[in-house]
């Protein structure tokens, strides 16, 4: 037992070591961010397809050996799509993944385990010249109202955002801000301070 022991007081600097050599490592790659495109309408019906597109490089920076190295397995992207209600003290938006009908054509999507309505995870396919990872959905509204689509960490590339649609459901108690409930909880964003959102209309 006393072997045994002292072969476990060894080793285990060496384990150690090699953990925080691996942490290291990981603290050394530094990711890109998807760069995220919508439809540019601000106007939709019941029978048309908004589509959804995201595309990230499949290179990350190393920086342990100052280059560029190939991502083998992708990091997904988050956005999630709410529809507008009349303001609450606190919100003015509510989860609505379920007012569309999603068409998926290029990459895999799952749901967040936290709100399933609230929050879309998109997993991207490798394109034919390695160079990027993309992914493509379609929205198929079910129902009008006015509604947003917002992305956790990716640069929203559309130049017109549709922002005058807000501009009808202020918050009470939390001015020039977009209250999301998602299942139940409330998050916000400045909308002065966020380039994340895209709104549009289905009539």
């Amino acid at each position: 037992m006393f072997k045994n022991l002292l072969k476990v007081i060894i080793i285990a600097p060496f384990l150690v070591a090699t953990t925080c050599e691996d942490d290291l490592e990981a603290d050394k790659l530094v990711y890109n961010v998807y760069k995220a495109n919508v439809s540019t309408d601000y106007s939709y019906s019941i029978n048309d397809t908004i589509w959804v597109r995201g595309k990230i490089s499949s290179n990350l920076f190393n920086a342990s050996i100052n280059d560029s190295i190939f991502m083998e397995i992708p990091q997904s992207d988050h956005f999630s799509i709410y529809k507008f209600i009349e303001p609450t003290n606190v919100s003015n938006c509510q989860d609505a993944i379920d007012s569309f009908e999603l068409v998926r054509t290029n990459g895999q999507l799952t749901f967040s385990n936290y709100c399933e309505n609230g929050t879309i995870i998109a997993f991207p396919e490798l394109e034919n010249n390695r160079e990027f990872y993309s992914y493509r959905i379609g929205l198929k509204p079910k129902f009008n109202g006015d509604y947003v689509i917002s992305w956790r960490n990716g640069m929203l590339q559309n130049s017109n955002r549709n922002e005058f649609i807000i501009e009808n459901y202020p918050i009470e108690n939390f001015p020039n801000q977009i209250g999301f409930n998602s299942c139940g909880d409330v998050s916000w964003r400045y909308l002065n301070e966020s380039d994340k959102e895209y709104y549009f209309k289905v009539e």
